[in-house]
């Protein structure tokens, strides 16, 4: 029966390893099997899956990576600038997402007042994940707040802020108690900038950076559902 050469699938010639691979087991006249062979895989179905990540995703495995030149039968030192290669194209294609869910979240943005509590983490955290810190945190303001000049505004603000204290007893839930608020005026990059206001309502300070809320998720990994996360929240 005659040995079926590999051939690129649908998104496995994105990356400079995974090209190499792919030029190399034509040249050389290997099928998958015999390249997963090669890699040292007892385990064929095991090998494929960890092929076709190295493929996929520019990405190898432990096993993989100290065999993948001789199984290649190329010198290291070209491996090596492949890697490098492939490492430079991931790094950038990170840095484009993080330029578009950049882009998005300013198209996305709005003024807004949130509270600042004594707890960053929730506790327990499936409260936060329930109802979402942002509407934990984030406090309801009128519309016109945003487009009033600075005395105005802070003057708008100071009431909110009070009334938003008596409503809920100055405890947000599974954050604990409020320590402050802060009016977050303009996106910046990563993080924003915004004016932070005591509990009674008054400007403290001037204009600084402010961090992002993060929501909780909850996780589970193998099986345990006691395993728990924040990510950074998208607005």
């Amino acid at each position: 029966m005659p040995t079926t050469i590999m051939q690129a699938r649908f998104g496995e010639a994105e990356y400079a390893v995974g090209r190499l691979v792919l030029e190399r087991a034509r040249a050389l006249g290997f099928s998958r099997s015999a390249l997963v062979r090669r890699l040292g895989y007892q385990d064929v179905n095991a090998g494929h899956r960890a092929l076709t990540e190295l493929l996929m995703t520019g990405t190898t495995s432990p096993l993989i990576a100290p065999r993948l030149a001789d199984a290649l039968e190329i010198e290291p030192e070209l491996l090596d600038q492949i890697l490098v290669a492939t490492a430079r194209q991931q790094q950038d294609e990170v840095r484009a997402q993080m330029l578009e869910r950049e882009r998005a979240y300013r198209d996305r943005f709005r003024p807004h007042l949130r509270a600042e509590t004594e707890r960053r983490v929730p506790s327990p955290i499936f409260v936060a994940a329930l109802f979402t810190t942002a509407r934990l945190r984030l406090v309801p303001t009128p519309d016109e707040i945003w487009g009033a000049t600075p005395v105005d505004r802070d003057e708008l603000l100071k009431r909110t802020i009070t009334d938003h204290f008596s409503a809920v007893r100055g405890r947000v839930p599974a954050f604990g108690r409020i320590t402050a608020y802060t009016a977050v005026l303009l996106p910046g990059y990563g993080s924003d900038f915004g004016h932070e206001y005591d509990v009674d309502g008054n400007s403290v300070g001037s204009v600084r950076r402010v961090e992002r809320l993060r929501e909780a998720v909850l996780t589970t990994k193998h099986g345990d559902t006691r395993l728990t996360g924040m990510l950074p929240r998208r607005r």
